[in-house]
């Protein structure tokens, strides 16, 4: 996992990057919803709601979340906060 953090003159930006299994593209759209478990969830202990949460808490102090991943390539969360 890399953490990295970049400021500019409008925004904050935090990188979290991993280099696990990525998500499939059919998952994509629909992460960030409240109970949602991916295709590959399946018999995981996970209730769905890690991903809404963080979302809430983002756009709660005025931020923005998002992805980018590759299935096999790993994950890159991009979180934004006004600066």
């Amino acid at each position: 996992m890399k953490i990295t953090l970049s400021r500019t003159p409008l925004f904050v930006r935090l990188s979290v990057r991993d280099d696990g299994g990525g998500i499939p593209a059919e998952d994509l759209p629909r992460i960030f919803e409240r109970f949602y478990r991916g295709s590959c969830s399946p018999g995981m202990e996970s209730v769905g709601i890690g991903l809404s949460l963080s979302r809430m808490i983002v756009r709660g102090h005025g931020g923005d979340i998002r992805v980018n991943s590759e299935e096999g390539a790993g994950s890159d969360f991009l979180i934004s906060f006004p600066d």
